[in-house]
């Protein structure tokens, strides 16, 4: 007799038949081996800050009751590394902060590892709201959690809780140490240690709430029902994972555990035409919006203006919105630094490159090759995973590669040549490429990366428009 049989008369067994056998699944949790203590010890100290945030404490929130539960750990956190919130006896939200770190917390000052380091990023988070990305609300923290994956040094503890009790932040303040959070993955998340523990009925909520959040998306891009339901099931049941191609005016433009937004942007300027003033204007113009999105977090009185600007969804009514009503408030008015400077010198880029980007739609209808351009600018795309192939194998620091127009009175396309121009044909352009890429960021900041496919693509885009402007009439030159 199976040694666990008698579980099944408390409904928490499970019999599956699989050939001439009968399985029985039990999901009493002591009955599996279970990791040693000094394996989950060692497991705990393995793990990074950011492993103990997403793999770890975020589950472990979820299965202790608390909803949202959002990674906030960046510049703009003040403290916070993961905001979630329980609903009190009365229905309201009670909002709790957490302090995570994967190292042991003593009580050296200087340490920045130190229960006295800690203490100041739990002041900031009950002093510093918490800014609602996705509600563009402020809440302020009701509690806070300081909990380590290692060790908390005997007597560090106490060295600084007069700190919080000058607050009266000492009852609303717990620290949590790897032994004590060994104690809460055994009793709310003992797959963690063993994915086998993980109840079917957990198993269950999650393949639900994935393919909810699937079907929405796909709706969200525009699929019928008979073909979300046939998606759905391929990626569910089959073997293979359906492809995923964008069309060229939808971008994922927000995405978070509170909404998913895909951003449109309306004909002409869903193709990547490249600008010199802001690159294409699709990117630009998804950037633009994205930053202008972030540089409202501090603002409220301007909601207004600021709604009407990013209901748009053509380009130049989105600058002349902003121009006439956003651009004149707080804090976009003579902005020259922070988020809301940024947004300010993208729109102006965007607004230099959209007067470019008419002058560029209207030289090609005079040569009538509006259609033909517009194809072949969309073709670049296509090569993608060509590009995203050889990047993945080239060896050399520096590269160079050749590109091809074919059907240059037909139905254009580009086609990607890597030594050198065919037998018997014209290579339209070259371009030449590092494997690091060195960009600014932070002002006069500078550091390397590995170079990306959109690295090349506007590469090639850039030389496609050069190629374009000497196919359209030259403006004529107008006396000053």
């Amino acid at each position: 007799m199976h040694p666990c049989c008698w579980c099944s008369r408390d409904g928490r067994g499970r019999v599956s038949g699989r050939g001439d056998f009968l399985v029985l699944r039990c999901f009493r949790r002591d009955y599996y081996p279970r990791m040693s203590e000094n394996a989950k010890i060692k497991r705990l100290s393995e793990l990074s800050e950011k492993q103990l945030r997403e793999t770890l404490l975020v589950p472990l929130l979820a299965r202790l009751g608390y909803k949202a539960v959002t990674v906030y750990h960046g510049p703009q956190e003040r403290g916070k590394d993961i905001i979630c919130y329980r609903q009190d006896q009365l229905g309201d939200r009670e909002y709790l902060a957490v302090v995570a770190k994967a190292a042991d917390l003593n009580g050296a000052v200087s340490s920045s590892d130190g229960l006295r380091e800690v203490l100041h990023q739990v002041l900031q988070c009950f002093d510093v709201p918490y800014e609602d990305l996705f509600g563009v609300t402020r809440v302020r923290m009701n509690r806070v959690w300081v909990v380590t994956s290692r060790r908390i040094i005997s007597g560090a503890q106490a060295s600084i809780f007069d700190g919080l009790q000058k607050n009266n932040l000492d009852k609303v303040t717990r620290f949590i140490s790897g032994e004590r959070l060994i104690e809460l993955l055994d009793e709310y998340y003992p797959a963690f240690g063993d994915a086998a523990l993980e109840p079917a009925d957990i198993l269950q909520e999650q393949k639900a709430r994935l393919t909810h959040f699937c079907r929405r998306i796909l709706v969200a891009l525009g699929g019928g029902e008979r073909d979300i339901d046939e998606t759905l099931n391929q990626v569910i049941h089959g073997y293979s994972v359906p492809p995923v191609t964008v069309p060229a005016a939808r971008e994922l433009s927000h995405l978070s555990p509170y909404r998913v937004e895909i951003d449109t942007i309306e004909e002409p300027f869903a193709h990547d035409f490249h600008t010199t003033a802001c690159g294409s204007i699709r990117e630009a113009f998804f950037k633009t919006k994205k930053l202008l999105y972030h540089a409202m977090f501090d603002v409220d009185e301007v909601m207004i203006h600021y709604d009407h600007a990013m209901e748009k969804t053509d380009p130049e009514k989105f600058v002349e919105e902003y121009n006439d009503g956003l651009g004149k408030d707080s804090p976009f008015g003579g902005a020259s630094w922070g988020t809301a400077g940024e947004a300010v010198r993208a729109i102006g880029m965007l607004e230099q490159g959209l007067d470019e980007f008419q002058e560029l739609m209207a030289g090609l209808k005079a040569v009538n090759k509006l259609g033909w351009a517009t194809g072949l600018v969309d073709s670049v795309a296509k090569l993608e995973p060509d590009i995203a192939s050889f990047l993945e194998h080239v060896e050399k620091e520096t590269f160079s590669l050749f590109w091809q127009i074919e059907g240059e009175t037909g139905d254009p396309s580009l086609r990607l040549v890597f030594d050198g121009p065919l037998p018997g044909k014209q290579t339209v352009f070259t371009t030449e490429h590092s494997k690091s890429v060195t960009e600014s960021y932070d002002w006069n900041r500078t550091r390397n990366r590995p170079i990306t496919v959109k690295d090349i693509t506007a590469a090639v885009q850039e030389k496609i428009r050069e190629h374009l402007d000497k196919m359209v009439p030259s403006k004529p030159e107008t006396d000053e």
